[in-house]
């Protein structure tokens, strides 16, 4: 199997937590434009050269894959609602460094494309907006900053000469959801968090019921052992996204295809009264690490099997920074 790795552009990805939050997270081999990668991923030297492509978008020699998740990870809160217009969220952004939400978006991304196309190499591609744009994607929310931000990547791509060798591009691009949905609360996008604190009468164990009764319980599983359990309590790590295959010659869009993920968790054992706290942070970013991963995957090959990776530790991560812009 042959991969090239290319990463266009690097910004800040990483963790919302701490270094020791992110010791569960993976990387992704990471290199300058048009340099093969070095690392686990990445082919011997002698098979780093692309094929020549097919000229077939559907039949690919080389297919460009690209994470484009950016570096803002949105924290969300549900508050007790006052009966107004007010929105009963409370909202935070955190911008965080070094490419991990992108290569946990890719290590998805990979694995699927190479069992879609078995035969086919692929480029890896990483991109981060430039603070210039990144001031502009703060500034604006919902539709349309999904169509600032893809109108940017297909920009940027324009640039890249090395389009030329590739059959297809497959693109994952942060994806507004404006309305509640199963509990989760309404204005999400992207890759984040979602808290929900406010307790019902109602906390049953039943796994025949389905999700989102009436009732307000929601269908959520206990971290430590996988159990579905009925609470209408929980911290749910989401990735709302649309999946965009281009052609890479004309930059047309061939398909988009809008997805939302989202695992709920509620520890019955935890000791901690805010269920903020029934994922500690370490296992919050793994959580978070693991969806990004599998839901990405399901995006190419659906959610009949899916396999995540092994975890890997990362090392010597600084620790988060506020963004300039919070997400509203």
């Amino acid at each position: 199997m042959r991969i090239a790795a290319v990463v266009l552009a690097i910004g800040g990805l990483a963790s919302f937590c701490n270094a020791t939050a992110i010791a569960a997270a993976r990387e992704v081999p990471v290199a300058p434009a048009g340099t093969p990668a070095s690392g686990a991923a990445s082919a011997p030297a002698e098979e780093q050269v692309l094929p020549a492509p097919s000229g077939n978008i559907d039949k690919p020699n080389v297919v460009a894959v690209m994470a484009a998740v950016g570096d803002r990870l949105s924290m969300s809160r549900q508050q007790m609602s006052t009966g107004t217009h007010i929105d009963p969220t409370r909202r935070k952004t955190i911008r965080v460094p070094d490419q991990i939400l992108n290569a946990s978006v890719l290590r998805g991304l990979d694995r699927g494309i190479s069992q879609e196309y078995p035969d086919a190499a692929r480029v890896l591609l990483a991109w981060t907006p430039p603070e210039a744009l990144q001031q502009q994607l703060d500034d604006i929310k919902g539709l349309d900053r999904d169509k600032l931000l893809l109108d940017a990547v297909i920009e940027h791509l324009r640039a890249v000469p090395l389009r030329a060798q590739w059959d297809r591009i497959e693109l994952i691009i942060p994806k507004y959801r404006r309305f509640e949905a199963n509990g989760m609360g309404n204005k999400l996008q992207g890759i984040g968090v979602f808290v929900q604190p406010l307790a019902s009468n109602k906390d049953l164990l039943d796994e025949s019921m389905p999700p989102g009764d009436s009732d307000g319980d929601q269908r959520v599983v206990n971290p430590n052992t996988g159990e579905v359990v009925r609470k209408s309590t929980f911290v749910a790590p989401y990735m709302f996204f649309e999946r965009v295959t281009l052609d890479p010659r004309t930059l047309a869009v061939v398909k988009r295809q809008a997805q939302y993920e989202a695992t709920k968790y509620h520890d019955p054992m935890s000791e901690s009264i805010d269920v903020a706290g029934h994922l500690p942070p370490s296992l919050l970013a793994q959580k978070i690490d693991e969806l990004a991963e599998r839901a990405a995957y399901q995006s190419i090959r659906g959610k009949s099997s899916v396999e995540v990776s092994a975890p890997k530790a990362v090392s010597g991560m600084p620790p988060a920074q506020p963004a300039s812009g919070a997400s509203r």
